[in-house]
C-alpha cells in the first residue's frame, strides 16, 4: 500500500510518519487491502465543493472519502479539525469508509466512532 499525504493548508505541520503508521496499523488490523491511499488536508470551501458535486449536499463536512479502482482518497477539512488528534480522528473515519464501513443508522455511527477512538488510544 502506498500512502501519499498532501497538506494544502500550510498553517499546520503534520506528523506524516505518525499518520502513515496509524493508517497501516488500522489497515492491517481490519485485514483490508488497499492500493494507493491519498490523504488530502484542505479547507472548508474545497470540501463543500466535493460534497455538493458528489453527494448533492451544499454544506461543509469534516471528511469525505472516495475509492476508484485501486486508488482511495480521504479529504479532511483542516478548519474543522481544531487539533491534531481531531485531524487523526477524521482521517481514521475516512479510512474506515474506504475499508467499507458506513453509518446509515445510530448503531453503525457509534460503531465507527468507537473504532476510531480505540485506534487513536492505541496509537
Amino acid at each position: 500500500m502506498k500512502i501519499n499525504i498532501f497538506n494544502e493548508c500550510k498553517d499546520r505541520t503534520l506528523n506524516e510518519k505518525h499518520i502513515r503508521r496509524l493508517v497501516r496499523k488500522v489497515v492491517k488490523k481490519e485485514k483490508a487491502k488497499l492500493g494507493t491511499l491519498n490523504i488530502i488536508i484542505t479547507d472548508n470551501a474545497y470540501l463543500r465543493g466535493l460534497n455538493r458535486m458528489f453527494l448533492k449536499k451544499n454544506r461543509v463536512t469534516n471528511v469525505i472519502s472516495f475509492t476508484i479502482d485501486d486508488v482511495s482518497e480521504i479529504y479532511v477539512s483542516r478548519e474543522k479539525s481544531r487539533s491534531n488528534e481531531e485531524l487523526f480522528y477524521f482521517i481514521l473515519h475516512g479510512l474506515l469508509h474506504v475499508i467499507g464501513y458506513e453509518h446509515n443508522n445510530k448503531q453503525e455511527e457509534l460503531r465507527m466512532e468507537d473504532k476510531c477512538l480505540a485506534y487513536l488510544s492505541n496509537a
